[in-house]
């Protein structure tokens, strides 16, 4: 009895299965097995940390000296770091890896074998939704100092009336010369005034790299923005002269 009832079952299911709606119903289930089988993984791409960059206004900061201290002039362009995912960014560090000057004309430039330089260490963590400033170019000026424009955050400088010191990731340094050099109180070479691009990646351990183009002008000022496609498309055309004839392709 139960068998013949099977039997007629599968009568009532063969129309189904000659127009091939079991068979569909079959693949829809597949696909929806996949689906919920992959969704963890998809929901932690969805929610992974994206790291981009905004630039800051430039900052101007005059201190007023005493007969213990110089005046001083600070002036300083940040960019922010952001995380825009859904994820804490672990470890975010960002690195210039080129630099480039203008030469003659507005779109003419050519690389300048600088080094890379670390703007942020990589024991920093960044949250979701948050940001934090990071200093792309600096000057420090007193009466008697100036340290020209250098590249990454400034030292913490000190210039009394009878020495001056630099305190660097907590070693300082002491020069009782009067007015001090850069060089001798171990800082970097400062750009000389001009047009610069400078080409830096932000990364973190658990987020894709961002590679990000930014045009720096320096003189009396500093003036920053973002590289138009006209300056990224001048950088491209300096990267194949500085490179020509000198990577193999086997």
């Amino acid at each position: 009895m139960r068998l013949a009832n099977f039997d007629q079952f599968l009568q009532q299911l063969k129309p189904l299965n000659d127009s091939g709606l079991i068979n569909t119903l079959g693949v829809i289930a597949t696909f929806a097995a996949v689906f919920v089988a992959l969704l963890p993984t998809m929901w932690k791409w969805k929610k992974r940390p994206k790291l981009g960059v905004l630039l800051k206004a430039v900052e101007i900061k005059h201190v007023t000296g005493n007969q213990h201290r110089q005046p001083e002039i600070l002036t300083t362009a940040r960019i922010l770091v952001k995380n825009v995912g859904g994820s804490a960014a672990l470890n975010v560090r960002a690195v210039v890896t080129d630099l480039y000057i203008q030469t003659s004309g507005p779109l003419s430039f050519v690389w300048r074998d600088y080094g890379q330089k670390t703007l942020i260490s990589s024991d920093k963590d960044l949250p979701a939704g948050l940001s934090f400033p990071v200093s792309l170019i600096g000057r420090y000026q007193t009466t008697d100092f100036d340290t020209g424009f250098i590249l990454g955050e400034l030292p913490r400088i000190s210039i009394g009336t009878a020495a001056a010191s630099v305190s660097v990731g907590g070693v300082t340094k002491t020069s009782r010369s009067s007015p001090p050099s850069p060089r001798m109180l171990g800082l970097d070479d400062s750009l000389p005034a001009g047009t610069y691009i400078v080409r830096f990646v932000v990364s973190a351990n658990n987020a894709v790299p961002t590679t990000h183009l930014i045009q720096m002008q320096v003189g009396e000022a500093i003036q920053v923005r973002v590289a138009k496609w006209r300056e990224q498309w001048a950088v491209q055309k300096a990267d194949w002269y500085a490179t020509k004839g000198e990577i193999s392709t086997g």
